[in-house]
């Protein structure tokens, strides 16, 4: 397997906007009686929108839960931090891939719902990845194994980043890069799954691999900064089912010398400055991915 380096770049997903336009109708001239005006748009009305191509494993993972109009389902799941309760959630079909046993993973992105269907998530209320694998059997799908709710990720119920990755030689795995921005401070964080697992968990636990505080830096902040790791995969000394994880770190951090003269001061003050350098490794051992070697210095927020 080639030694691929991966960039983690800042997930910016936990800061959405939309912008609302308004535009103005003219009034059409009265259509001959020969040719009713409503006639087309009766057509156009009841034409359903064309099925993703997530749409035939959706129904069979989530059968009348399933909504095709919306391309969506809306039924009640495990909490994953809450064993013995369930959420009522909103499901969305992200991705799909086979894997090397003919098998299919689909990947399903959770939020809360509210009593109408729709999602329903805060600032601070994360997605859920749920892992479903489906085997095809002619035309027909077939629902061979599901993970439901298999982790809580990000912010603003949004899971993220997903990336196809290789655990191993021949064993394909889901990296997912999340996180937020909360007053300036932002944070991504790596996580790791593999689909194949007869139980899916977090196989890193939520690495840091981002964080800088820029947007909330200013004269009067004792330490700023922006920490990057960029990770890749490097064979394993010893054999443990998946290869080790190698973090190789940049940034810097500013540290103030001084405080600033006053509270409104614009200047920035003298800061002493330290470089994020250096790698760390992680190795899979005991079911999870461990610090082994050198030191991730990515602050946490």
């Amino acid at each position: 397997m080639s030694l691929k380096l991966i960039a983690s770049p800042l997930l910016a997903a936990a800061v959405l906007s939309g912008l609302a336009g308004c535009s103005r109708k003219q009034s059409a001239p009265a259509a001959p009686a020969s040719a009713p005006a409503s006639a087309p748009a009766a057509t156009a009305a009841a034409t359903p929108p064309p099925a993703s191509d997530y749409a035939p494993l959706m129904q069979v993972v989530f059968g009348a839960a399933y909504r095709a109009a919306q391309d969506d389902a809306v039924t009640d799941l495990p909490d994953p931090d809450q064993p013995g309760r369930k959420m009522h959630m909103a499901l969305n079909a992200v991705d799909m891939e086979r894997l090397p046993s003919g098998d299919t993973v689909l990947v399903v992105s959770g939020q809360h719902a509210n009593a109408a269907g729709d999602a329903d998530s805060a600032h601070v209320s994360s997605g859920y990845l749920s892992l479903y694998l489906l085997r095809q059997e002619g035309r027909q799908w077939k629902l061979v194994r599901r993970h439901d709710n298999v982790a809580s990720l990000g912010s603003s119920g949004n899971i993220g980043e997903l990336r196809w990755i290789e655990l191993a030689a021949g064993k394909p795995g889901i990296a997912m890069l999340h996180g937020g921005v909360w007053q300036g401070y932002a944070i991504t964080l790596l996580s790791l799954f593999d689909p194949a697992a007869m139980q899916v968990r977090d196989l890193a636990g939520a690495i840091p691999v981002h964080s800088d505080n820029e947007g909330g830096c200013g004269p009067s902040t004792k330490k700023c900064w922006q920490a990057e790791a960029a990770w890749r995969f490097a064979p394993a000394a010893t054999p443990s089912g998946y290869d080790d994880l190698v973090l190789t770190f940049s940034g810097e951090e500013r540290t103030a010398r001084s405080a600033p003269a006053s509270p409104d001061q614009n200047e920035d003050v003298e800061r002493e400055v330290r470089p994020f350098n250096g790698s760390a490794r992680y190795v899979y051992e005991q079911g999870a991915y461990h610090l082994r070697e050198g030191v991730n210095p990515v602050p946490g927020i």
